[in-house]
């Protein structure tokens, strides 16, 4: 990604400033949405849980979008118009299923003081209609935020995928209509084992204003851009930091409550002041809304006009502020907190006449 930048600092620029040419392999973006649900079902012969999502921004459109999972593993995906889905982003279980745009009527989504209130229909491809309604009335509105085990079950990822729920909660068994189908079989709810305020829930829950972060999306070629030092510069939706020595030691994209950010210690290295040779190490750390989520280890070896680079993911979730039922559950099922570190990005960076440059993620336990 070839971007020119004349002058990307504000006006205290002195002319002990420099201008380097810098070239950066990574990426972090948000994903905007506007709030989710997942249900879990028990005993059906083919599906374990229905999730409506909702949009309303310029890169997804205006509108719900449903995923169906699944015992294959598989993922059906299907949205209402108005809303705009890219499969090349869509990195859940074993891939995708079905992937159709059709009318969803009605296509409701709140969450209020009383609780969640969702109902969506939709005719799915096998031609059976496919129900969910669930309006909740409960006085308790307190709510927790947490790390989505999304991650778990992508077998090939393209992308390290970070759900933070803000406003997320349970639904209460008692005071809810609970209603789910598909085509004439009747979809039960799966319960939670751990009580929530001392109250019995569901296996249904859902955030009012989650937070979806990413690190390392598939790219071709790494940006490079020129730009005095130190300052800041916007690129594709992402803002990069570099200091005085045109290492960079912190990418964001977003804002306020809907950011996501990764700081590198020691500051990340320019490529371009890599020595043929040379090895470079350090740490980064991952943040969405302030809140530490992951990090790990970098490393980067030059050989001749390639550079060999490795990021590791070797830090677990660390909850904070949850109930204490809560903690003690994501104590005893680790994939909410170790899932991050089963990921591994691998790269290769050419420094030819044109810069060119592959990387993918793996599953490493």
């Amino acid at each position: 990604m070839q971007i020119e930048s004349k002058k990307n600092v504000d006006e205290n620029f002195t002319p002990n400033q420099s201008v380097n040419k810098i070239v950066f392999p990574l990426k972090v973006e948000i994903d905007p949405m506007e709030g989710l649900l997942v249900a879990s079902f028990k005993n059906d012969p083919e599906f374990t849980e229905l999730e409506p999502q909702i949009f309303d921004d310029p890169i997804n459109g205006k509108g719900m979008r449903i995923l169906r999972y699944r015992k294959d593993n598989r993922v059906d995906v299907y949205w209402e118009p108005g809303v705009h889905v890219d499969p090349s982003t869509i990195t859940i279980g074993a891939g995708i299923g079905d992937f159709e745009e059709t009318i969803i009527e009605p296509a409701h989504f709140e969450v209020t003081e009383r609780g969640v209130d969702v109902h969506f229909v939709f005719t799915d491809a096998q031609g059976r209609e496919v129900e969910l309604k669930i309006q909740e009335d409960t006085s308790n509105n307190s709510r927790m935020s947490l790390l989505a085990p999304v991650g778990t079950n992508i077998e090939n990822p393209l992308r390290l995928f970070l759900v933070n729920m803000h406003e997320f909660d349970f639904v209460y068994r008692s005071g809810t209509e609970f209603f789910a189908k598909i085509g004439d079989r009747i979809l039960n709810p799966k319960s939670f084992p751990i009580p929530r305020n001392n109250r019995r829930v569901l296996l249904t829950r859902y955030s009012a204003q989650p937070v979806i972060g990413t690190f390392n999306p598939p790219i071709s070629e790494p940006f490079v851009f020129n730009m005095e030092l130190p300052g800041e510069i916007e690129i594709d939706g992402m803002k990069i930091s570099v200091d005085q020595d045109s290492k960079i030691n912190k990418i964001s994209a977003g804002e306020r409550v809907n950011k996501a950010e990764v700081e590198f210690i020691p500051s990340f290295p320019n490529l371009l002041d890599l020595k043929d040779g040379e090895n470079e190490n350090g740490r980064w750390k991952y943040r969405i809304s302030g809140e530490n989520m992951t990090g790990g280890s970098y490393n980067l070896l030059r050989d001749g006009d390639k550079i060999n680079i490795e990021i590791d993911v070797n830090d677990c979730w660390k909850p904070s502020n949850l109930p204490l039922s809560f903690r003690i559950f994501t104590r005893l099922v680790s994939s909410f907190r170790n899932w991050p570190t089963t990921y591994r990005w691998k790269s290769i960076i050419e420094l030819g006449e044109k810069i060119a440059m592959s990387g993918t993620w793996e599953r490493i336990r």
